[in-house]
C-alpha cells in the first residue's frame, strides 16, 4: 500500500496489484503496458464522471437506472487512471470510441471483474483492513443519520474520524465511504440502511465493524419486509453480524430491549451498552427538562458522571439520537466529562428539525428529509409541546415504502394530526383522502387542505397568510420534495 503524501486527508494511493488481490480481477492489457510510467498506483476511486477523475478508478457500476459503461469515455477524458468493468473487453472500442480507445488502451489500467458492485466492495474491504482504522456502525428506523452527524461533533475534537456523506448507507454507499478515509483515520463512522433481509449481513462483511449501533426500530421499510418483526429482524443483522464488535441498545424500543436480551443470554462475552431515558442502570441516561424550538434542556447522566446541559437541537425526539452518540462515544473511549462538554457542539443537519425563519418571524421546522410514521407522530408531538404566539401550522407529504400499511398508517396520522392542536394543515399525496378520513375520526374542525401532488399555488396562498407569531412544520417523505414548499414561502 501506498500512501499518500498529499496534504489533503482524503487522498490516498493503491498499486494495481493490490486493487488486483482485493477484487480478483484481470488485468487487460499488462503486456502492452509494461514499462510505461505513471500507471503502477492510483488514487482514489470515483463513480460519477461528473467527480473529480484525474488519476482514479473509475468504477462503472450497473444500477436499475444506469450503466456507467456508458460513460467511460467520459472518465478517459478526465484523467481516469483506470477503469474497473465487468463488460466483454471486445465492446471497449465501442463503448470508448475507436480514436479514443487507440489513444488509451495502453495507458489507462483495464481491470475486468464479473461485477463492478462486488468488485467495489472489495476494494472497501481491503482498505478497510489494511490501516488500523475502526468503524462505527449505525443503523436505525429513524435516527441513524443524525445520531451519525452528533457523534461526529463528540469524536471530531478528540480523534482523527471521518463520517458517511449524506446517506452513503447502503450496498454502493458504505464502501465508497470506507474508500473515502485516509490512511491515518483511527474511526469511521458508517450508517447502514437496508430495507430487505441480508442487506445489513452484507455490510457488515464489507465494513467488519468495531461498534455495532441500532438507534430503534420502527415501521419504516414495512413495505418491503410485510411487518415490523420483519423489520426488527433485518436490523438485528447488524448484531448477528457484528460479532466482535461492542454492542449498543436503546433500552426504551421494545424491539432492540429484545435483542438486548437474547444477545445477552447468547453472547455473553461481548461487551455491551445501554441508553434510556427511565432506566438509571443504563450506561447513558438523558432526559429533556425542558424544550423549545431552540434548544433541548438535558439532564442526566453519562458513564456513571451526572450532568445536565444545553444542546441547540429541537424535539424531544433528538434525545434519543443523543444518547446513542454519547453511548457510542463511551464505547469508542471518550470520557463522560469530555462527552458532557462536547454535547452543546451537536446540530441538526438539512431537513432534520431545521428551524428556519422567515419573513416578518415566521419560525419553520423544515423536518423534510425524509418520514415514516414515527418520525411524523414525533414532530406533532413537538408541535404540541411548543408554546407560540400565534397559530400552529402543518404541511404533510406522503409516506412512502408502507406497503399494504399506507392507508391504515395515513389515516393513524390524521388522527395525530386531529389531536394536536393544529390550526391549519396541508396534506399532499396519494392517501390524501385516507388522511382525511383520519382528520375527521379524530374531530378535526379547523382549516385544511388536500393535493394529489405538489400545487405551488396552494403553497404560495398558505405562505401568504403567515404572521409573525406563526410557528410551521414541513415535513413528508424525500420523493415528495418538501422543500419546494419552503422555497416558495421565502420568495413571498
Amino acid at each position: 500500500m501506498v500512501k499518500s503524501t498529499s496534504s489533503e486527508s482524503n487522498l490516498w494511493r493503491m498499486t494495481w496489484d493490490e486493487a488486483l488481490k482485493a477484487t480478483g480481477g484481470q488485468r487487460l492489457f499488462a503486456d502492452l503496458q509494461a514499462g510505461l510510467s505513471g500507471v503502477h498506483s492510483f488514487s482514489g476511486i470515483a463513480t460519477d464522471t461528473r467527480e473529480a477523475m484525474e488519476g482514479k478508478l473509475f468504477v462503472a457500476l450497473k444500477g436499475q437506472q444506469f450503466d456507467a459503461h456508458q460513460f467511460l469515455a467520459g472518465a478517459v477524458q478526465q484523467g481516469a487512471a483506470g477503469l474497473l468493468i465487468h463488460c466483454d473487453p471486445e465492446q471497449l472500442p465501442t463503448l470508448i470510441g475507436q480514436e479514443l480507445w487507440d489513444q488509451c488502451y495502453q495507458k489507462v489500467v483495464l481491470i475486468q471483474v464479473p461485477d463492478t458492485l462486488r468488485g467495489l466492495q472489495d476494494l472497501a474491504h481491503y482498505w478497510r483492513r489494511c490501516w488500523p482504522m475502526k468503524v462505527i456502525a449505525v443503523s436505525g428506523s429513524n435516527g441513524k443519520t443524525t445520531t451519525k452527524e452528533f457523534l461526529y461533533e463528540l469524536l471530531k475534537g478528540e480523534v482523527r474520524v471521518h463520517a458517511s456523506q449524506a446517506s452513503f448507507n447502503n450496498h454502493w454507499g458504505v464502501p465508497i465511504s470506507l474508500l473515502q478515509a485516509s490512511p491515518d483515520t483511527q474511526w469511521v463512522i458508517q450508517e447502514m440502511g437496508m430495507n430487505h433481509l441480508g442487506e445489513l449481513t452484507r455490510l457488515c462483511e464489507i465494513a467488519d465493524p468495531d461498534v455495532a449501533l441500532v438507534t430503534m426500530v420502527g415501521q419504516a421499510h414495512i413495505g418491503e419486509l410485510g411487518d415490523q418483526n420483519k423489520v426488527a429482524q433485518a436490523k438485528e443483522e447488524l448484531y448477528i453480524a457484528s460479532p466482535r464488535a461492542v454492542h449498543i441498545f436503546n433500552m426504551d424500543n421494545e424491539w432492540t430491549r429484545a435483542m438486548y436480551g437474547r444477545h445477552q443470554e447468547q453472547q455473553p462475552e461481548v461487551r455491551r451498552l445501554t441508553f434510556s431515558s427511565f432506566s438509571k442502570t443504563a450506561d447513558v441516561s438523558l432526559r429533556a427538562e425542558s424544550i423549545t424550538l431552540a434548544e433541548l434542556q438535558l439532564t442526566g447522566v453519562i458513564g456513571g458522571v451526572e450532568g445536565q446541559v444545553r444542546v441547540p437541537v429541537s424535539g424531544r425526539q433528538n434525545v434519543v439520537n443523543l444518547m446513542a452518540a454519547s453511548a457510542a462515544a463511551l464505547a469508542v473511549g471518550l470520557s463522560p466529562e469530555t462527552i458532557w462538554a462536547q454535547l452543546p457542539k451537536c446540530r441538526t443537519g438539512w431537513g432534520r428539525h431545521e428551524l428556519i425563519q422567515i419573513k416578518n418571524g415566521v419560525q419553520v421546522l423544515f423536518d423534510a428529509y425524509n418520514a415514516n410514521p414515527e418520525s411524523m407522530k414525533a414532530l406533532l408531538n413537538n408541535l404540541f409541546e411548543w408554546g407560540t404566539e400565534g397559530r400552529k401550522v402543518a404541511v404533510l407529504g406522503e409516506m412512502f415504502e408502507l406497503g399494504d400499511d399506507s392507508e391504515r398508517l395515513h389515516r393513524e396520522l390524521g388522527e395525530a394530526v386531529a389531536l394536536v392542536g393544529v390550526d391549519e394543515v396541508w396534506f399532499m399525496g396519494p392517501h390524501h383522502r385516507d388522511f382525511e378520513a383520519g382528520l375527521k375520526q379524530g374531530g378535526f374542525s379547523k382549516k385544511y387542505v388536500l393535493s394529489e401532488a405538489y400545487e405551488q399555488s396552494l403553497a404560495l396562498q398558505m405562505g401568504s397568510v403567515l404572521n409573525p407569531g406563526d410557528v410551521a412544520i414541513i415535513k413528508g417523505s424525500r420523493a415528495m420534495k418538501m422543500e419546494r414548499v419552503l422555497a416558495d414561502w421565502q420568495s413571498l
